[in-house]
């Protein structure tokens, strides 16, 4: 009985001192982050760039900084980043020391450095580094298929050991202005619009207005099936490459003016530059932001053509 109770003590003894291991070297929370409390987040490039990008609070909405340019950011990717944020959570320690950090490419000179602040107060203060991919064995979609897991590496200011967390942080946390900038060409409710007046070059200018529940092209009744589609095309328009701030614009062409009931009027105006072969957009819905590409794709779809919308 004396040896079991002996043997009983010893078990504890163990334990409790496995336990305080355990946690020495394995967090369950690297920092904590009040979403609604943060004022800014910073990302420094790899290595020491001075290519440092600064999302900062500007009352309700949020401002990008980015090489002393300011662009406002879209409030749904910064909410996404605030939600992401606040639940970073490690779920196993890759690496205990900097003999890792290579690996799973964590070190000064292989991985973002983002600071988040809360009044000035840093809150959190990590490296994002290498990302992996794998099979979630727990799960899968309904064609049967595994639904792929994606993790991130990362190492907190002053802990040299590498953490496992969930998510794809290199994707959301860059130095790149156009990840959070407002990629909104058009934002419309189709219901709402009454008339739209294209104004092109040379003699190829139209108007499509409703006249009770039909469309028509001047004077001409619109193809409905053509109308709906084009109409469905720039309810939500959006753009995804910016032009550089250095560029020389060509003269807008190209006009869109949009009418409706319960709405201010939108315009939208476009150009083709022979010189560089690029297309660009600029819409007084989000007037800061001037869109350019080598493809006439999104240029085509909200600059229609009149035949599209008539009558086969």
């Amino acid at each position: 009985m004396i040896i079991f109770a002996i043997l009983a003590i010893l078990a504890i003894i163990v334990f409790v001192h496995d336990s305080k291991k355990g946690e020495r070297t394995f967090k369950s929370e690297l920092f904590t982050v009040d979403s609604a409390a943060v004022t800014s987040i910073t990302v420094y490039p790899k290595g020491n760039g001075n290519d440092i990008l600064k999302l900062a609070k500007a009352g309700k909405e949020w401002d990008i900084i980015s090489k002393n340019k300011k662009y406002p950011a879209d409030s749904l990717i910064i909410r996404n980043l605030l939600r992401t944020l606040a639940h970073i959570t490690p779920e196993r320690v890759a690496g205990t020391d900097k003999t890792s950090w290579k690996q799973f490419e964590i070190s000064d000179s292989s991985s973002f450095r983002v600071v988040v602040e809360q009044g000035g107060n840093i809150t959190a203060d990590f490296r994002v580094g290498k990302v992996s991919f794998s099979q979630d064995k727990s799960s899968q979609n309904f064609r049967g298929n595994r639904n792929m897991e994606v993790k991130s590496h990362i190492r907190v200011a002053g802990d040299d050991r590498v953490y496992v967390v969930d998510g794809f942080l290199s994707m959301m946390f860059t130095n790149n202005p156009s990840q959070y900038r407002n990629k909104t060409v058009l934002r419309l409710d189709k219901r709402q619009l009454s008339r739209l007046t294209f104004i092109y070059p040379g003699d190829s200018s139209f108007v499509l207005a409703r006249k009770g529940n039909k469309w028509y092209v001047n004077d001409i009744q619109a193809d409905s099936a053509g109308t709906e589609k084009y109409l469905n095309s720039i309810e939500n328009a959006t753009g995804t490459e910016f032009a550089d701030e250095s560029v020389i614009f060509p003269n807008f062409g190209y006009t869109l003016k949009i009418e409706g009931n319960n709405m201010s009027a939108a315009e939208v105006k476009g150009a083709f530059d022979p010189g560089s072969k690029k297309y660009y957009i600029q819409s007084n819905i989000n007037p800061s932001a001037l869109f350019s590409w080598s493809n006439a794709s999104l240029f085509s779809q909200i600059f229609t053509a009149k035949a599209k919308l008539l009558r086969k």
